[in-house]
């Protein structure tokens, strides 16, 4: 039976974005938005879909290897963003930035390679998804909001691990974990 997998990294939720993310749905409360819980708040470093676990051995040896070639980071939260464009925004996201981030997704990368795999080839855009948009109310409404909750309370966050995730059900359950070098 095949597994949906990726590999990611944790997003702690304090208590001050915790309350961020709050007002942000508040204001956006008559939009159909479908929010992500903050448990599952994460950065994908790689997506691997639906694998079988005959596969699954050689994505565990290449994620050790990239964990123990990258040291523990900071990553830094940017901007709000949307994706789909001005006029048709399908998901809410916040931008995060971190050469930290993107060493460990080349090392990532790299590593499946060795193991046979083949990385996405899209250019890796490093975010957290917050919400996926059904229907605006009012698009001009919903850019002032993201305007006015443009700037997030928490602006970085140490990174010590990679993880193997699964969805399932709409949650994401870490299988394995591994330490970053330092951590």
């Amino acid at each position: 039976m095949a597994r949906r997998l990726f590999a990611g990294v944790a997003v702690a939720v304090p208590d001050a974005l915790r309350e961020w993310l709050a007002g942000l749905q508040r204001e956006l409360h008559a939009d159909r938005i479908r929010w992500v819980r903050p448990e599952n708040l994460h950065l994908t470093v790689e997506f691997f879909g639906e694998t079988s676990e005959e596969r699954i051995p050689a994505l565990m040896d290449a994620l050790t290897a990239a964990a123990a070639a990258v040291p523990a980071f900071m990553l830094s939260f940017g901007e709000l963003g949307v994706f789909g464009g001005a006029r048709h925004p399908r998901v809410i996201w916040l931008g995060v930035e971190s050469g930290g981030l993107f060493a460990l997704h080349d090392q990532v990368a790299n590593a499946l390679r060795v193991c046979g795999w083949q990385p996405d080839p899209r250019t890796f855009s490093p975010h957290l998804t917050l919400g996926r948009i059904t229907r605006l109310r009012d698009l001009p409404t919903f850019r002032n909001v993201l305007v006015r909750h443009g700037r997030v309370p928490v602006r970085e966050q140490a990174v010590h691990e990679l993880l193997l995730y699964e969805s399932m059900a709409g949650r994401y359950l870490p299988i394995r974990r591994w330490a970053l070098v330092g951590a």
